[in-house]
């Protein structure tokens, strides 16, 4: 089997896929989020969104140039989806954010159109190039030249597709974080604090009942999250 393929059964724990009704799946082209935080889009439209029934259907959908990831055009089926980025299908209406559920794997939740047109992006590192811009790199894989005063570990609400910096949510005290890794995935919950590791270990996170690793805190909001979580499956 071409390395275009995985087997369902040792895919990612962060995928929610059948595992044992086909032997094979889709693996996503490298890019922009790792294999672990990534599905391939062809996946999505037929296991997650169910607008087609099987990977045939999927790609004659993106030929067509129906399908819209950051409000740009995608039409590779293994084109990688992962946390924050925002799929839209405007021929039916459609638009979700890809989140994390409880089990740490990818959930879509549905939003409004005008949702859609921004996302948030976490800053991962920075350095400061000619004419006073600064490069960000961010979450998502993509780098941004901006002006904006900002540290690693801040996020970003950007406006798509043209990835202009609308606001920064400063990582501190009191701002709204979804947790993306640990005992806690997939909960908000408010920062209380932060605790400073004097090792190569990361920083610690206080929250009112639990404290995580400074990676798996990713802000979404002052007071209030900017973004829903996806809907507890029974």
């Amino acid at each position: 089997m071409s390395s275009g393929h995985l087997k369902r059964l040792v895919a990612p724990r962060s995928w929610n896929i059948a595992r044992k009704e086909r032997t094979w799946t889709t693996k996503p082209m490298p890019g922009k989020h790792s294999l672990e935080g990534a599905l391939p889009i062809s996946t999505i439209l037929r296991d997650y969104l169910k607008v087609c029934d099987n990977n045939r259907e999927a790609k004659i959908i993106l030929h067509n140039r129906d399908v819209f990831v950051d409000q740009r055009v995608v039409n590779k089926p293994k084109y990688p989806v992962g946390l924050m980025d925002i799929i839209s299908i405007p021929k039916i209406k459609l638009h979700v954010r890809a989140m994390l559920d409880k089990h740490g794997r990818i959930e879509f939740v549905p939003i409004k159109a005008a949702d859609s047109k921004w996302k948030l992006a976490r800053v991962e590192n920075k350095r400061n190039i000619k004419g006073g811009h600064t490069q960000i790199n961010l979450h998502d894989g993509t780098n941004i030249l901006s002006k904006e005063k900002v540290k690693t570990g801040d996020v970003l609400q950007l406006s798509l597709p043209d990835l202009k910096v609308k606001k920064v949510l400063k990582f501190k005290k009191g701002a709204q974080s979804l947790i993306i890794g640990g005992a806690h995935v997939g909960s908000i919950s408010t920062i209380v604090g932060e605790e400073t590791t004097r090792s190569t270990k990361p920083n610690l996170v206080m929250y009112e009942n639990f404290q995580t690793i400074r990676p798996y805190s990713f802000v979404v909001g002052e007071k209030k999250a900017m973004i829903s979580l996806p809907e507890v499956k029974v």
